[in-house]
């Protein structure tokens, strides 16, 4: 039955392919290796091309007559420059190729009224479009590097080189090649092409590419699409607050914000990297020898106390759920229902994800305010926990008590029974 449901789907295709194909003199030779030696073309064209979707043809983009040729055996009727054909655009040409349709707002409308026109302007501000158009740096990416030439996707399909997922894949053909990357600059410095190798160990490439979280950022959430650029100073911590808002927030209000910008720090950068960002941990804050304060605080700073502080209001906190929680843990297994104590102590779990962020405002008062308050929701869990364990021992204190009174009265009537039967003597009495 399945098997005749996709085959019922697949005959509408089957025939509009082939009417396509019975149209277009383009298709029909281009599919034909008699006709030319690369039919991977016409192919690809073919085989789910988002302009062909919506109804374009080859003559769109080549301009031409598809309607004749073919049948003729003439294929120079086809490609009549009277009618737009030409040659292809070349690579400098291809931004403003591409443009003649996606820059205009009215035409764009009839296939998709919320399709962003302005990607030839923003292509322009990039690293790439600069380099392209003033510097006639055809290296460089266009259009097609990213998005293909006659197989276009759209960027929700996962076969999509612009696909969430496969964007970082896509970036990396070019910014991971050292020779193609080679004399390549910025500010100066020949920029690296290490940027995949580390970004798919960090955080935030695990959870795209092995993971498929589209939430996460991928390299155009922080670099942008069609505008790529690399980001400045105030970008990186814009791109990070895109995500990180209260940890954005917290920062610009912190001690740290005017002595950043004094020393033109990258902000969220300076502390977390920014292609190999690894999962924050509470080791990062502190004196220990993992953390980053010491690379700006000395012992005898006021911010190196200030870190011992808040890194050990961080961790009492953490000891006092972990506490509570094994003491409630317990309970459970002794059969006292936990529902509420578990309730109450997510509330200090929840103290301790928000204190995590507010660390960012290295402002101890507020810090040990929200650690003290969990510590005081976690030390009431384990006070009813350990409350309700002392009841449970008590009633089992009293049962066993219970148990061995029953025992000692059972055995005292049986004592008792052996003695009657002792001194009656049933079998006279049954004779008499």
């Amino acid at each position: 039955m399945r098997y005749l449901i996709i085959t019922i789907l697949t005959i509408p295709t089957i025939f509009y392919d082939s009417a396509v194909a019975g149209q277009s003199s383009c298709i029909n030779c281009h599919i034909s290796s008699e006709w030319v030696s690369d039919t991977s073309i016409a192919a690809t064209f073919m085989a789910g091309d988002i302009h062909r979707n919506m109804g374009l043809g080859c003559e769109d983009c080549h301009g031409g007559d598809p309607g004749i040729g073919f049948e003729e055996g003439d294929p120079e009727l086809a490609m009549n420059p009277a009618k737009g054909y030409g040659n292809p655009p070349d690579r400098l040409s291809i931004p403003e190729f591409c443009g003649k349709c996606h820059s205009d707002v009215e035409y764009m409308k009839k296939y998709n009224p919320r399709l962003s026109t302005d990607q030839l302007k923003l292509y322009k501000t990039s690293v790439h479009g600069k380099s392209l158009y003033n510097r006639k740096d055809t290296k460089v990416a266009i259009c097609t590097d990213c998005h293909g030439a006659h197989g276009i996707l759209p960027s929700s399909d996962s076969r999509s080189r612009v696909f969430h997922a496969k964007i970082p894949e896509t970036c990396k053909k070019c910014h991971s090649d050292e020779g193609y990357m080679r004399g390549y600059k910025y500010e100066g410095k020949q920029i690296p092409v290490d940027q995949y190798s580390e970004y798919k160990e960090s955080v935030h490439g695990i959870l795209v590419l092995e993971k498929g979280d589209n939430s996460a950022p991928a390299c155009n959430d922080c670099h942008g699409n069609h505008g790529a650029t690399p980001p400045n100073l105030a970008s990186v911590s814009a791109a990070c607050g895109e995500c990180h808002a209260n940890n954005r927030d917290f920062f610009n209000g912190s001690p740290h914000k005017t002595p950043w910008k004094e020393m033109d720090l990258p902000e969220c950068e300076q502390c977390h990297g920014n292609h190999y960002i690894q999962a924050v941990t509470d080791d990062l804050l502190g004196v220990s020898e993992d953390a980053i304060c010491l690379d700006c605080h000395d012992e005898t700073s006021a911010g190196y106390k200030t870190a011992m502080a808040m890194s050990m209001s961080i961790d009492s906190l953490k000891f006092s759920i972990e506490a509570a929680q094994a003491v409630v843990e317990e309970a459970e297994l002794k059969g006292v229902e936990g529902g509420q104590a578990r309730f109450d102590l997510g509330s200090a779990k929840d103290d301790l994800i928000r204190v995590r962020s507010v660390i960012h405002t290295f402002d101890l008062e507020q810090v040990s305010d929200i650690t003290r308050a969990g510590i005081k929701t976690a030390g009431e869990v384990q006070l009813m926990a350990e409350a309700a364990l002392s009841d449970i021992l008590i009633r089992q204190i009293g049962l066993a008590i219970s148990l061995v009174v029953i025992v000692f009265i059972a055995i005292m009537i049986r004592l008792k029974i052996k003695k009657i039967d002792s001194v009656t003597n049933f079998e006279v009495q049954e004779k008499k």
